[in-house]
């Protein structure tokens, strides 16, 4: 009995790392697959001392004694290796984003611990203080709020940024998204604020845009209580807080997305987007139709793609490329189930032939969608190409 449960155990294992080497990308599947694959690649050696201990136990049981243990034995070994091989390109995204620093003349910054790779889910580092559930703005019946991160360094006026979580605008939360971004930036001297928005169905893309700019404008106006330098915040996010933030960095001066606030300063002087959404029209018919008919259109929209399309362009920061008034930085992974790679790039070469500003461009070998949530190799580099380009853009700014 012993070996056949050790053999079920290893089949087990051995089909995440299958899909963690090829997710799937049907409609009801896509999702889970992506979150194994992501839970299994980039903590490999995790799943894989994990994976060790259980077959001591079962070998001390003696499921070695039987043909299916020692099945199990090579099942489990053969997926080690093949999950280590999966991981090796970790090892590449220093490279990828060091010569992305190179073409911009990025100034080198102090880099992230590498203890942390040993606890990839820490929250919070050494030397930061967090200030959480700030409340920064009241919409609809909604007391939105922000957790604001900052180091023992920096003095009085700092540089900030605003970071806005993924979750398909339907879900996340500033507690468990941007972490190591805004921990790191806090240690060399920023403030950072983690902040929530108004999460869909209930909230549209614009709502989602409005409380982004609210948080700008409240940061802005909170300046001297929080040691922010005004004339320089800038915005990231991830996933479809990327489709958020690049919406509000690309609608500059537009007073409908200010309700309330409309003469309030919710400028931002450089933005950086992790995987983000950037074209809810799919016209390069990368995304899966239920994208549109069954999440964007009735949760994001709240329209129909083949009725209004003009709603849908609205909605695309890919057909405001020609209103870039900061230095963007993109980061994607070229394996990404979720954002597929194709439409980074698309928009990337759409900001440079527009925009006068830099556009930087890191793209990380094998990394799944929100590569850059817990610690390791890759999200340490991605992380790191994020607060040089910051605060290469800091200084640049003269301020």
């Amino acid at each position: 009995m012993a070996g056949w449960l050790f053999l079920l155990v290893a089949l087990a294992g051995a089909a995440l790392v299958l899909n963690a080497a090829k997710p799937s990308t049907g409609h009801v599947s896509l999702v889970p697959s992506w979150l194994l694959a992501f839970l299994t690649t980039d903590l490999a050696f995790f799943h894989i001392a994990l994976q060790l201990i259980v077959a001591g136990g079962f070998i001390l049981a003696g499921a070695l004694e039987a043909l299916p243990g020692k099945l199990a034995l090579v099942v489990l070994l053969v997926s080690s290796v093949t999950l280590v091989i999966l991981w090796l390109p970790n090892l590449r995204a220093a490279s990828a984003t060091e010569a992305v620093a190179k073409a911009l003349d990025l100034d080198e910054a102090g880099p992230v611990p590498r203890r942390l790779l040993w606890t990839p889910f820490r929250r919070k580092h050494d030397g930061v203080e967090v200030t959480r559930n700030v409340e920064f703005f009241r919409a609809a019946g909604r007391v939105l709020k922000m957790d604001l991160y900052r180091g023992s360094t920096g003095g009085d006026r700092r540089p900030a940024l605003v970071y806005l979580h993924g979750g398909g605008w339907i879900m996340g939360s500033k507690c468990n998204q941007g972490l190591p971004l805004c921990n790191h930036l806090a240690t060399l001297g920023w403030v950072c604020a983690n902040a929530n928005y108004r999460l869909s169905p209930g909230a549209s893309w614009q709502d989602q845009v409005v409380d982004a700019k609210a948080a700008i404008a409240w940061l802005r106006e909170h300046a001297d209580e929080y040691g922010v330098d005004p004339g320089f915040i800038a915005i990231a996010g991830g996933s479809a807080g990327a489709h958020i933030a690049a919406m509000t960095a690309l609608t500059p001066g537009d007073a409908g997305l200010q309700p309330g606030f409309e003469d309030e300063d919710a400028s931002m002087q450089a933005a950086v987007m992790f995987y983000g959404v950037y074209d809810l029209t799919n016209r390069l018919g990368i995304h899966r139709p239920e994208f549109l008919s069954k999440l964007v259109g009735p949760l994001v929209v709240k329209a129909f793609p083949d009725i209004e399309p003009e709603k849908f362009s609205a909605a695309s920061p890919r057909d405001h490329v020609d209103k870039v008034s900061q230095p963007w930085l993109l980061l994607q992974g070229d394996r990404d189930s979720l954002t597929p790679v194709k439409e980074a790039r698309d928009f990337v070469a759409a900001l440079r032939e527009s925009s006068e500003h830099p556009v930087g461009y890191a793209e990380l070998p094998r990394a799944q969608h929100a590569f850059d949530i817990y610690y390791s190799p890759r999200a340490i580099a991605a992380v790191e190409l994020a607060a040089r380009f910051l605060i290469t853009a800091y200084r640049r700014a003269g301020l």
